[in-house]
């Protein structure tokens, strides 16, 4: 029997990382944990490096080896030993030599790292244990394929080697396959035999189970590839107005040896010039088992605009591709809405929206005016109200501003009908949420000075603005503190108004500075911020 020779060459294989931190609070930071395993070392040793850093030191480093899943109860518990640094900045290290013939395959590596303060972080890692596998005396027939003539014959030997200095052994027993497509069983001597059809780039693959590390062939083949031609019309033809569905039809079929033949599941693309295009439609699909497909795009709403089409389809390995000229498509007459904006957001409760944006119509041949814009709202977004109405003396820039007080969360629009020669446009809805407002009366800092170490008095009433006017109880309150001469201002406190909207917060005098109450903005109200009052320390 001929040895491999890819199994004498020197393998070594670091373990993929499934690092995930654990959900104890400890306070292990920069933790970085790495496995490396030789597997065609003799002594078949897993050699675990741990790093971290600890504020309080970490006090013990072990690592639990659990088979195939996390779940699963641990078979053994390696502890660490710090081989460098310190118990607040060390690297730590551990030595593993599994059992592969009671454990082959993958064992899940759960780190635990405990450290002073009594909490404990976990670092989840794994390896995989296993012969290096290959596969020789590797051939395939015939050499040369087509699409008509696609059957190929895989035959080899799969080998494995335990160690390094180990000469190869057979590997009685080992599936190999190709994808899904096929599949068989290496025979007492290491033997296989495989055969594949429909592909044009086959191969015999050993997976990565258990003992076998997996190993792969690809066939050595020359491809004849067949020529394909692809017809395509499109529907309606020529000019279209804006937003009109287009439908592109045709078939694929190839050149065989006996006359055309129709392609299935071949891959085709409908190249359409950016600006003839909308983003509705699809424009790339595969055709139907007679050869034929179909598709649709959407017609771009820019006037003026032409350009030609091109169907293509894809090669494969076996056939080639083609292209062919679908046709011109001509675009005429557009409106749209640009810059539509609905303001101010949130909008306070009663107060008037302001709304603004362009109408813009192109080509404008016939300098049309006098056209009709209206702002709509609508509650679902479905159901639309006009609002406000505007006549543009030509297209352009549009505002709607006038005194009626909103109370509603509602989206809003604006449409232009349009006309005999110009297309109708709606603009994109902009949601606006309405928010009672808020604001503080009577805030105070008190005493003014203080004597330091005395205490600091900050009260103040909320305020809020609903149909009737009133106090706002049981209101999360933030209170702010700045010292003299920075700029920076630290929550120091969380409190809650009383029934009558008052909060009141107590504090010691330590240093000078401005304090200031803050009730932040929530899904009903707007936010409100006290005025600052500086209280001088003395």
């Amino acid at each position: 029997m001929r040895r491999s020779s890819a199994l004498l060459a020197t393998a070594a294989v670091t373990a993929s990382l499934l690092l995930a931190p654990g959900t104890a609070h400890a306070d292990a930071t920069g933790v970085s944990l790495s496995l490396d395993f030789d597997t065609l070392a003799k002594d078949r040793v897993v050699k675990l490096t741990l790093g971290a850093k600890s504020a309080s030191g970490v006090t013990n480093v072990r690592a639990n080896m659990r088979y195939q899943t996390l779940d699963a109860e641990p078979y053994a518990t390696v502890e660490f030993t710090r081989a460098s640094g310190t118990d607040n900045d060390g690297v730590w290290r551990a030595d593993f030599r599994p059992d592969i013939e009671a454990r082959p395959g993958v064992t899940r590596v759960e780190v635990l790292i405990t450290t002073a303060d009594g909490a404990t972080y976990t670092r989840n890692s794994g390896f995989y244990d296993c012969y290096a596998t290959a596969i020789g005396d590797f051939s395939n027939s015939p050499g040369v394929i087509d699409i008509e003539h696609s059957e190929v014959t895989m035959r080899g030997r799969v080998m494995i080697q335990k160690y390094r200095e180990a000469a190869p052994e057979l590997a009685t027993g080992a599936t190999v396959r190709f994808g899904t497509a096929a599949e068989t069983t290496a025979g007492e001597d290491g033997s296989f035999t495989l055969k594949t059809s429909g592909f044009s780039e086959p191969h015999a693959e050993v997976p990565r189970h258990r003992t076998f590390c997996g190993a792969y062939k690809a066939a050595a083949l020359t491809v004849n590839k067949q020529a394909t031609e692809i017809t395509a019309q499109m529907t309606p033809a020529s000019t279209v107005a804006p937003y009109t569905h287009m439908a592109v039809d045709g078939k694929v079929v190839r050149h065989g040896s006996t006359g055309p033949v129709p392609v299935a599941d071949a891959a085709v693309r409908i190249d359409v010039p950016a600006d003839l295009k909308d983003t509705g439609g699809i424009t790339s699909v595969r055709t139907s088992a007679d050869g034929t497909f179909h598709t649709f795009f959407t017609a771009a709403r820019d006037a003026g605009k032409s350009g030609t089409l091109t169907a293509h389809v894809q090669g494969t390995g076996f056939l080639t591709g083609d292209q062919v000229g679908v046709g011109a498509l001509n675009i005429r007459n557009i409106s749209q809405i640009t810059g539509f904006n609905a303001y101010p957001e949130p909008l306070a409760y009663g107060d008037s929206i302001v709304a603004s944006g362009q109408l813009v119509v192109q080509p404008d041949f016939t300098n049309v005016t006098n056209l009709p814009v209206y702002l709509e709202y609508s509650t679902d977004a479905t159901t639309w109200k006009v609002w406000e109405t505007r006549t543009l003396a030509r297209p352009g820039g549009f505002s709607f501003t006038d005194d009626k007080p909103v109370t509603k969360d509602v989206y809003w629009r604006v449409r232009y009908p349009g006309s005999a020669l110009n297309a109708p446009v709606v603009s994109g809805t902009d949601y606006v949420d309405v928010k009672y407002r808020t604001q503080w009366y009577n805030f105070n800092a008190s005493p003014e000075p203080v004597r330091k170490g005395a205490t600091i008095t900050v009260k103040g009433q909320l305020y809020r603005f609903r149909d009737v006017a009133g106090p706002g109880p049981n209101a999360p309150v933030y209170v702010y503190f700045k010292p003299a001469g920075t700029s920076t201002w630290t929550q120091v406190a969380a409190t809650k108004t009383d029934g009558g909207g008052w909060f009141k917060k107590t504090f010691t005098a330590s240093v000078d500075g401005t304090w200031m109450a803050v009730y932040k903005e929530t899904s009903g109200y707007l936010r409100a911020q006290s005025p600052g009052d500086y209280v001088d320390v003395r």
